[in-house]
Formats: structure tokens, sequence, C-alpha cells
């Protein structure tokens, strides 16, 4: 069986007939690109994911990382996959060519790590918190800070992590404890633990650069309750040797005191080390003395909010991810499926004809035409985030750039807990669509379902976006969010009317569901009880997603329905297998937000009012 994982295809279409990355080129940042640039990077990505990424997906599954007495070990085929993706320059996709990145758009970076998850999300895990970490050093920190870690950052000599949740806290950031203690040449010393840090210890790199969120002491040795006294630290798992760098922090000096006090072994992603970390417990005294090294980041007291500005990133980049390892396990089911011969037509016998590829039997179709609208769709909308992305940063006008950042801070959060969620369905379809073989290690389906299960949990559970999508987008005084993504459906309505047959009839049924769901926001924000209000927010997110899933199936069919008219062969198949997903979302798997609807339309309480005491 050929090993199967995205389509190429369907990047293209996403790419240059929907989202038209080649329109980027007119503005400043982009003026010197072309196609062929993308279309480069893109088979670049493409063949290293088939040909690096994938077959060492499964070493990575069974040689665990494990703890060392002086370090963690990790299986030697991980340092050469991160040197491959290193040495292959796709590292600093988007980053400024003085920088040494290639500067090319955000859209064309997301594409490229969603092939790279599709080949190891364990390998990737590594690999691109280090986007959304360096954007905002770039951004916020000083510029001696920036210009010895970035370009570490950037060439793949250092990963980067995000140390937010602790053992007591979870994602209670209010109660987090870990200190900041001032030193007088302006560093700070750091003391505590962090825990679920993927990739919090390694040998793979040179450095890891943690961005560690603490508390600051005052001058009494106390620290401030609430989110609004969280501050953002960068503490490097070895110190530069020259202790004020000119750039690039080229040479490591001693070890900080920063360890991996423990690793989690993991249901999937298994090549990833998740770690739980102290700082500044004396196992190592750099300078001569215990607690972590580590230097602010942007003001004192901002950390929460320059976390929530990378925050919308790592959703993307996680709702990618979930999309891609869903679209492998589809891609695999449906090379199953082709050649798999099993049972006969309904009404035949063993007397007439052999048996059929199992892809003729209708039930067989179903389920792969499901896996094709959740993960064909998952990864539309990761895509369109990341063109919005594009959008806050380089739009001519500030209207354009608030535009975006509003509509990205309201549906990055949909992309990534949706696809989590559906694409591990799509996962366990594929599984379903190989029978007992799907279950065995024989084939990667098992794997990639194992592997995907993670999604929904990292980087924000389902409950917690839905929380705070319905808390701050949706239920603050501005929404503006969700008033802008009701424009863009309403644009997308009128030219679905204009046109005939099946996307007219589907923008019918999308106009229904949008006018329920402006009731329902309106309705809860009319409702004076906090708890009331939030009760059946991951209601809210599942019904929300499905319906921003339709929009985008709208979206395609618009553009692959005309395609199809001009197209022949085999181009003439793919744009008729979009318009068939999408005819099949709006039959089978929009209605499904019907009883949800209502119920939040009614304002339905069981959950809240069960007592805990009756369980």
């Amino acid at each position: 069986m050929k090993r199967s994982m995205l389509s190429r295809r369907d990047l293209d279409f996403l790419l240059h007939e929907w989202l038209d990355v080649q329109s980027l080129c007119d503005r400043a940042r982009f003026a010197s690109l072309r196609r062929d640039h993308f279309d480069a990077v893109l088979a670049q990505a493409s063949q290293l994911a088939r040909g690096c990424l994938a077959p060492a997906n499964r070493q990575l599954d069974e040689q665990e990382p494990r703890l060392t007495a002086e370090d963690v070990w990790t299986p030697p085929v991980l340092s050469e996959v991160m040197a491959a993706v290193r040495d292959a320059g796709l590292l600093a996709v988007s980053q400024d060519r003085a920088l040494g990145g290639m500067q090319l758009p955000v859209l064309i970076e997301k594409a490229v790590t969603a092939w790279l998850f599709a080949g190891s999300a364990a390998a990737t895990a590594y690999l691109y918190p280090s986007q959304a970490g360096s954007r905002l050093l770039q951004r916020h920190a000083g510029r001696a800070l920036a210009s010895a870690w970035l370009p570490l950052l950037l060439k793949g000599r250092a990963t980067c992590t995000f140390c937010i949740s602790e053992p007591q806290a979870g994602s209670s950031l209010s109660d987090i404890r870990t200190r900041a203690v001032r030193q007088p040449d302006g560093s700070f010393r750091l003391y505590g633990n962090k825990m679920w840090i993927v990739g919090g210890d390694h040998a793979v790199t040179d450095n890891i650069v943690h961005l560690v969120l603490a508390r600051i002491e005052d001058d009494s040795g106390d620290i401030t309750p609430g989110v609004e006294s969280l501050s953002l630290f960068l503490a490097p798992k070895y110190l530069p040797a020259d202790p004020d760098p000119a750039e690039g922090a080229a040479e490591r000096g001693e070890r900080n005191d920063i360890v991996a006090a423990g690793i989690y072994p993991q249901m999937g992603q298994r090549g990833a080390t998740s770690c739980l970390l102290s700082f500044g417990e004396g196992n190592h005294l750099p300078q001569g003395q215990a607690g972590a090294v580590a230097w602010l980041v942007g003001e004192e007291n901002a950390g929460m909010a320059l976390v929530n500005e990378a925050a919308p990133e790592i959703q993307i980049d996680i709702g990618l991810s979930a999309a891609a390892l869903g679209y492998a396990g589809y891609s695999h089911a449906l090379d199953y499926a082709r050649e798999r011969h099993q049972g006969r037509f309904p009404g035949m016998n063993s007397q007439v004809g052999g048996q059929i590829p199992i892809i003729e039997h209708a039930d067989i179709k179903r389920m792969l035409l499901i896996q094709k609208s959740y993960v064909e769709g998952g990864l539309a909308l990761g895509l369109w985030c990341a063109r919005l992305m594009d959008e806050a940063d380089t739009a001519e006008t500030s209207t354009e750039r608030a535009r975006a950042r509003d509509l990205l801070l309201l549906l990055a959060p949909v992309a990534k807990s949706w696809s989590a969620h559906n694409g591990l369905i799509a996962n366990s379809l594929a599984i379903q669509v190989l029978g007992c073989y799907g279950y065995t290690r024989d084939y990667p389906v098992e794997q990639l379902y194992r592997d995907n299960r993670l999604n929904t949990i990292l980087e924000g559970t389902h409950g917690i976006l839905a929380l705070e999508l319905m808390r701050d987008r949706l239920l603050a005084d501005d929404f503006m969010g969700f008033q802008r993504f009701a424009h863009e459906v309403e644009q997308t309505l009128g030219r679905a009317a204009a046109r005939c047959g099946d996307v007219r009839h589907m923008a019918v049924q999308l106009q229904k569901y949008a006018e329920r769901f402006g009731w329902v926001i309106n309705r809860m924000r009319q409702e004076p009880e906090a708890g009331r209000r939030l009760a059946n927010a991951s209601l809210f997110m599942e019904a929300f997603g499905h319906y921003v899933i339709a929009w985008i199936w709208l979206e395609q069919a618009l553009v692959a329905e005309v395609a199809y008219l001009s197209a022949y062969g085999s181009e003439r198949n793919f744009y008729a297998g979009k318009c068939q997903a999408a005819r099949f979302f709006y039959q089978h798997e929009l209605p499904r937000i019907e009883p949800q609807l209502t119920q939040l339309e009614q304002m339905e309480m069981c959950a809240l009012e069960m007592q805990s005491a009756w369980f």
C-alpha cells in the first residue's frame, strides 16, 4: 500500500483557488514572491514529511524518551529528523529575511506545518512552539534579548516551550505560584514547578528556550495573586558563555537551574517528552547559586497579555495537527478501501463475478465521506485562520487589520477545538474501515488515533476553550468578532443566492442557523447569572464549530462548482468530490446541531443543577 498523508491537490485548491495566496504578493512584504516560490517550499515539506518524518514516526512511538541521571534520552532518529527539518530551512518560513527567514506568508508556513504534523506529530511537537515564541520575542523582548536568542530558534539550534501549567493550578492560571526574584544585574531567578511541558527537556538541539509565567516578588518577598500580576520570562536550559552576547548566544555556557523532575508516560505522541520541570531547586548552581536565571520579556505584569497574544497561533497549530492526523488516517483508509476486495453488490451471489473493492459498499462510502468532510473542513479552517494572521499583519488599512484580529480571536479556538474533536472521530472511522486490521499495529491508523487524542487536551481542553470563547468573545461588552463573522457569512450567502441548485439550497439552510445563533447569543447576553450564562459553553462550542465548518464547505463549494464545469478527467473528479462532500455535510452533519441549538435556546440547565452527591 502506498504511503498516504495529505493531498497536495487539496492544498493547492485551498491555497490558490480559494484563499488566493498569490494576491498577498501585491503587498510590499511579499512583493518579490511568486507562486513557484510557494510551490517549491510545499514540495520540500511534502518530501520531508513522506521520506523522513513518517518513516521515523513508528520508531518514535516504540522508543519512548526516558529520564537519565544527567538528561532526557531520546531515540537517535529524533535527532536525524530535527536535523533534516533544520537543514531544509523550514523553521523560519514566515520570518524576516533580515533574521535569516524566507519571509513567506504565514499561510504558507502553516501549510508546511500541516505536512510536518501529518508526517510525525511527536517530532513536530518540538518545533511548532518556536514559531509563536519567536514572534513574541521579536515584538516584545528587548533588543539585546531578542538578538541573543532569536537566531538560535530560527536556525533550529534551540527549541522553545511555553511553561504555564503547574501541579496545583492546572488550567487555573490565577493560582500559579512560580516566583521570580529580582537580581542586582536586572535579571531574575525563578523558583517553582511547571508540568505538561512538551519538549521540556532533551539533547536534540544545543539549547531550549523556556518562556515561563511567574510572579515577581516584592521587596518583602511577597507575591500578588491573580492573573494580572503574572509576568513572562525567558529561561534557557543553558546560559550563554558570554554574559553579554552580541548576537545568537552562539556558545552555550553553564547549565541553568532547570531540570526535568519526571516524564509523563503518554497514550500517544510518545516520542515527545512531556515533562515536569523544576526551576530553582539547586540541582545546578549557575553563577554559584541556586535559582533559574531568567530575563523579563515585555513589561512586568504583562505575562497574560503576551500569552494571550501567542494563543491564537498555538491554537491554529494544534488544530492543524488534529486535521493533519485525521487526514493521514483518512488517506490510509481510502487507500485500503480501494485495494481491499470483500463482498459483492446487493443482489449478487458468489456465482456471479468476484468480490468487489470495499469502497463500493455504501456504508464504507458513508464513513469515508464523514472523514473527508471533517479533515478537509478542519484543514481549510486552520488555513483560513492562518490567512487572517497575514491580514492582521500586512493588510493595507487599520480597519482591515482590526477585522482580521477580531475574527482570529473568535475562530482560532474553534479551529483548535473542532478539529481536535472531529479529527479524532475521523481517526476512529479510519480504524473502522480497516476492520480488525485497523486495530493492529500492522497499519498506522491506530497510532494516528492515539497521537490525535492528545490534541483535544493540549493547549486548552475543549471545555476550557469553550468557556473562554463564551466569556471573552461572545458575552463581553464588545463581541465584535462574532459580528464580523456574521458579516462574512452574510457575504457568502449573498454569493450563493445568485446561484442555482445545491449551493443555493445550502445557503438557505445556513441562513436559518445564522439567525438562530444570533438569537442564542443575544439570549445568553441577557442572562444576569454568570453560572447560567456559561453552563452550556461546551455545547455551544460543538454546535458553533459545526456551523463554522458548514460555512467553510459552502465557500469551497462555490469555488468547486464553477471549476467543475470546465474540468476534465481527474480534475473533474476532484471538484465533484468537493461538491459531494459539501452536500454530505449539509445533509448529514449540519442537522446534528438542531437538538443542540434547541437546548441552547431553552437555556437547559440539567448539568448545572445536578448535585455532586447525586452521582
